[in-house]
């Protein structure tokens, strides 16, 4: 019997992709075969740690084992330092944080040569594409991490990191990326459930797909419009990430849309497959892991468990669907 292969989604969604995690997680230990991953944003942080993970003798992904076991001390630490963020010597108001390449590879643990050979290891298994916003250009891009790593040294894995942070910017918090003179920004703002090259792949069965729209908009408006007016900074930062949020993740509509309505146009004709503007498409149950109300930025003080809940809600969550499937 030839077991389904499954691609998978790893969408954005700031700290609610400890969900993703989770799930990740739960597939792995229950040997469901993944053969295609595809992420942005807070997604490409996750599926770096994946496949730096010993599969064989570690119990947890190496950053998230970290992650779990921080207390509130050490989160705004951590968080800080994760990604290498630095404040702009000289502010200019156009970015909060620049992000130092360096530091952000080596906290990925992306220097430690045990680590680049698990990478390569797992990079034989499976695909991995990187989604980003080409800005100047005005649009998305995926990155084929296969290619850039086709063999892990020093040079290809500054490559790697040009597309790893061009896949997670988001402005104005961090400055665009520049590659071959163009402006990267993450690929959210264009299609934050990078789903297309899983349908293009013939060698994905199935797709699962992680999606955090679901999320009470009207309430958190209510609470904004409501506030006192001596709030007004807090507010402001409150309802700047509200907005970032519903720039990033309301389009995901569109996206489950269009995939829908290429499964939906393949059964009518009668087809597994079709060739659509030079690309060929292929029917795929799609399987979408929708958790509700999920907060994207998690690390404060008011409550550092939410890594651990999200985590461990995104493997009950991923057996749930494979037990009533």
């Amino acid at each position: 019997m030839t077991m389904t292969r499954y691609g998978f989604v790893a969408s954005g969604g700031g700290y609610r992709s400890f969900y993703t995690e989770g799930a990740l997680v739960w597939l792995k230990r229950n040997n469901v075969p993944l053969v295609h991953i595809a992420s942005t944003s807070s997604g490409n942080n996750i599926v770096v740690d994946f496949l730096l993970w010993d599969w064989q003798s570690e119990e947890l992904p190496p950053v998230l084992s970290q992650t779990l076991r921080l207390n509130v001390t050490d989160i705004v630490h951590v968080f800080s330092n994760f990604l290498g963020l630095r404040p702009p010597l000289l502010p200019t108001g156009t970015h909060l944080f620049t992000v130092d390449k360096d530091s952000c590879r080596k906290s990925l643990l992306l220097d430690d040569p045990r680590r680049r050979q698990l990478l390569a290891e797992h990079l034989k298994t499976l695909r991995w594409d990187i989604r980003a916003t080409n800005l100047s250009q005005r649009q998305g891009r995926f990155f084929n991490v296969n290619e850039i790593l086709g063999s892990i040294d020093d040079a290809s894995l500054d490559a790697f990191m040009n597309a790893f942070l061009a896949g997670i910017t988001t402005i104005p918090y961090f400055k665009a990326i520049i590659i071959d003179g163009d402006y990267y920004i993450e690929g959210g703002y264009l299609d934050n459930t990078p789903l297309r090259t899983l349908f293009e792949d013939d060698e994905v069965d199935e797709i699962i797909a992680v999606d955090f729209t679901d999320y009470d908009y009207h309430r958190e408006l209510d609470k904004l419009y409501h506030a006192k007016s001596f709030t007004l900074p807090i507010n402001s930062i409150d309802t700047h990430l509200l907005v970032s949020d519903m720039q990033l993740t309301l389009p995901n509509t569109r996206i489950f849309t269009q995939a829908t309505l290429i499964n939906e146009m393949l059964k009518t004709m009668g087809k597994q497959s079709a060739e659509v503007g030079g690309k060929r498409y292929y029917a795929k149950p799609l399987h979408v892991l929708r958790p509700k109300d999920l907060e994207s930025m998690t690390i404060s003080l008011k409550d550092s468990s939410n890594q651990k809940r999200y985590f461990e809600l995104g493997q009950q969550e991923a057996a749930a669907m494979f037990q009533s499937s």
